[in-house]
């Protein structure tokens, strides 16, 4: 029974993986640009982010879709970090503006973001990819 369920999930439990060590990958770079490279936060950051999406983009391509790199999808997973970020932003402003603890925004981001995330990717940008099983 797990095993099945194991192997039914298995592309959005790869995809999950990854985001835990996409998350690391940022904290890493940012720690070592703040405190090594005497960076500010906020490029230290922008450098971290960079960095992570090039890291998420690689290992989601190779390990949750099997697809092959490409310049073109690429800029399509660009546009779907940006759209995540923003989506990010929009629901901790709502959540706000509704007068909930920003814990439960957080919550809302944790649950909508990564799920809104992985039916972009598996549906635009990597849907001509063949499937992993």
């Amino acid at each position: 029974m797990l095993r099945h369920l194991l192997a039914r999930h298995a592309q959005l439990l790869r995809f999950a993986a990854i985001g835990v060590l996409n998350t690391l990958v940022h904290g890493a770079i940012l720690v070592a640009a703040v405190e090594y490279l005497a960076l500010g936060v906020t490029p230290a950051h922008l450098v971290a982010f960079f960095t992570a999406n090039v890291f998420s983009y690689c290992m989601n391509s190779r390990f949750t879709f099997a697809a092959p790199l490409s310049w073109r999808r690429y800029g399509r997973f660009v546009v779907a970090s940006l759209l995540a970020l923003a989506m990010t932003l929009g629901l901790s402003w709502l959540a706000d503006r509704q007068g909930l603890h920003y814990l439960a925004g957080f919550a809302l981001i944790v649950v909508l973001v990564p799920m809104c995330s992985f039916l972009l990717m598996k549906f635009w940008i990597f849907a001509a990819s063949r499937p992993v099983a």
